[in-house]
């Protein structure tokens, strides 16, 4: 299926949000499921697709063959819009996409789900992150992209730089052991907050919508309203966790394991 690299929807709206999908072309959920529980349908919007895998630093082949045309396309697109706000976001493999954009173009805020912040091997590889070996050829595809966007591979040292207007929210599930210890890489960075939920799954996103909490990610400033769901879903978790040791445990005991 031929998948558009950029989907544009001009609304009414003085606000303009433009959305890096992740690698299965959604933002964890279908994308206008996701902009109508976001309460994001009316605005103005760009959808930014790469089936390669590359976040975009590879280019959109064949219109936009390099990472820095389709920066100038989306500056034109602004240009043309003026938007009083803008606004971008991602999940996943798209929210790496979503923090830089937003760095580079200057939006007023980032909302980024799940991110990979870090993609060159070395970083990987010094941080003994499974990545390498679960997308392996994304890795590979990745490294072979020209000098000139690897720069922007490892999102602390762009991001170490305030430009003067953004604001960035991270939000992860607390308790995927590899999500938490990845936006953990991005903490510290100027104006930016990381927001953990009392979840375990990768998709973030699709977790805060099944519990009317996905909105609350886009009113600014962001302030997590804690409810007994919070106070409870730890205790849930740790026990899941426990009874997931004992299990194999016992396993291990009798020799299956």
């Amino acid at each position: 299926m031929l998948v558009m690299p950029f989907i544009t929807e001009y609304r009414q709206s003085d606000t303009l949000v433009i959305a890096a999908t992740g690698f299965t072309n959604k933002l964890s959920l279908p994308v206008d499921v996701f902009f109508r529980e976001a309460g994001l349908s009316e605005m103005s919007s760009i959808v930014i697709s790469d089936p390669s895998k590359r976040k975009m630093l590879g280019g959109l082949s064949p219109e936009f063959p390099s990472f820095f045309d389709c920066l100038d396309h989306l500056r034109r697109e602004i240009a043309c819009l003026s938007p009083k706000k803008l606004l971008l976001l991602g999940s996943s493999g798209g929210a790496h996409t979503a923090l830089l954009l937003g760095h580079l173009l200057e939006a007023n805020y980032v909302v980024g789900f799940a991110p990979y912040p870090y993609l060159s091997i070395r970083e990987i590889s010094r941080r003994n992150d499974p990545v390498s070996g679960s997308m392996p050829r994304v890795v590979e595809a990745l490294d072979n992209l020209s000098g000139d966007v690897k720069k922007y591979f490892d999102l602390r040292k762009p991001l170490a730089e305030w430009n003067g207007k953004t604001r960035y929210y991270v939000h992860v599930s607390r308790y995927n052991r590899w999500d938490y210890r990845r936006a953990l890489y991005l903490e510290g960075l100027p104006h930016l907050d990381i927001v953990a939920h009392p979840y375990s799954l990768h998709s973030t996103a699709s977790s805060l919508c099944r519990d009317g909490r996905l909105k609350d990610c886009f009113q600014f400033p962001y302030k997590r309203t804690v409810t007994l769901k919070d106070l409870v879903l730890p205790a849930v978790e740790l026990k899941s966790r426990f009874s997931k040791k004992i299990r194999r445990i016992a396993a291990t005991v009798s020799g299956q394991g």
